[in-house]
């Protein structure tokens, strides 16, 4: 039987990625791409290969104790109370993002890049859908010495440090008879002055009549949100690269690896790997998809992208 997922994803300090698609069980993957169970692609940057070498082992970790890995042995606890561990850990950015560009629409001229792109991601699922935000608590570890360095003066950037946050997300609207559906996340991020690692879970509970749509539904109900997705994130520079294992494919890893070619302007362009396989190219301009996006593979194709709009064009733009 087929399963769709779903995967949510929030990483350092208030950014925010979504990955969402039809991924079918491990079977029909593994025909559908040539992938195979325990491959990750093949990178030429050590820190690359070392971050999929620290995966393997997180991994390892969830599966055999079922919890989120978390070793704090060569940090202490930093006296930070839950509202600082919020704004620290880039919860308190996100949530008032989202807020702020459904209660002010009509101010787009006034509003930061980043709360634009938030504006078209709620658009994209629905005018009339809303999310809640809520903290379950969090907590953060370092030496004593970037301890006091942050609780002097919270510049995350300058220090080194581990933290540990749970959240939930609750989505609610007019289309969901009143119910709604809960997004559990939970997320430790190792922090750095080079470079940031997050590892979470992701899961999703919906009630019996979150949607009218029969389609949906019935798409839902072969799904395994309620399980976790385990998902690992490396960020470097201007290199993203993310890993993860769904609970509808065990064995198979999604890997992505975004590089970011102009900050100003978020020009990014995006490498999608089942397994080993090169199986996709996208790209994107200040959030929005933008030019060829590339599908490899048994079932794959080509389309063109305008300003997040789909066009038809013989020169598609490339990047």
């Amino acid at each position: 039987m087929n399963k769709v997922t779903s995967l949510k994803v929030v990483f350092s300090a208030g950014i925010t990625l979504t990955l969402s698609g039809c991924f079918s069980n491990t079977s029909m993957i593994m025909d559908a791409t040539g992938a195979k169970k325990g491959e990750l692609p093949a990178f030429q940057q050590p820190a690359f290969t070392n971050a999929q070498a620290d995966f393997r082992k997180k991994l390892e970790q969830y599966h055999n104790t079922n919890q989120l890995p978390v070793d704090t042995s060569s940090y202490s606890s930093c006296n930070f109370n839950q509202k600082e561990i919020q704004d620290i850990s880039g919860f308190t950015v996100f949530a008032d993002l989202f807020d702020t560009t459904r209660k002010n629409k009509d101010k787009d001229k006034e509003k930061s890049l980043s709360a634009r792109i938030g504006q078209d991601a709620s658009s994209a699922v629905g005018q009339d859908i809303q999310q809640t935000y809520h903290w379950q608590g969090g907590a953060l570890y370092a030496s004593t010495i970037d301890c006091q360095k942050l609780i002097s003066n919270p510049d995350a950037s300058k220090v080194s440090f581990l933290i540990d946050t749970q959240y939930l997300i609750k989505t609610t609207g007019t289309n969901f008879n009143g119910t709604h559906s809960i997004t559990e996340q939970k997320h430790v991020q190792r922090i750095t002055p080079d470079h940031i690692v997050s590892i979470g879970l992701s899961s999703t509970v919906m009630g019996d009549d979150f949607t009218k749509d029969f389609s949906t539904k019935l798409i839902l109900s072969l799904s395994n949100l309620k399980d976790p997705s385990f998902i690992y994130t490396y960020k470097k520079g201007n290199d993203l690269l993310i890993m993860s294992e769904a609970p509808s494919s065990p064995g198979i890893y999604f890997t992505q690896h975004f590089m970011t070619l102009n900050k100003e302007e978020q020009r990014i362009r995006s490498y999608r790997y089942t397994g080993a396989v090169h199986d996709g190219v996208g790209r994107s301009l200040n959030g929005k998809a933008q030019g060829l996006q590339e599908s490899f593979g048994k079932y794959g194709s080509n389309l063109c992208f305008d300003q997040g709009e789909l066009v038809q064009k013989s020169d598609c733009e490339t990047f």
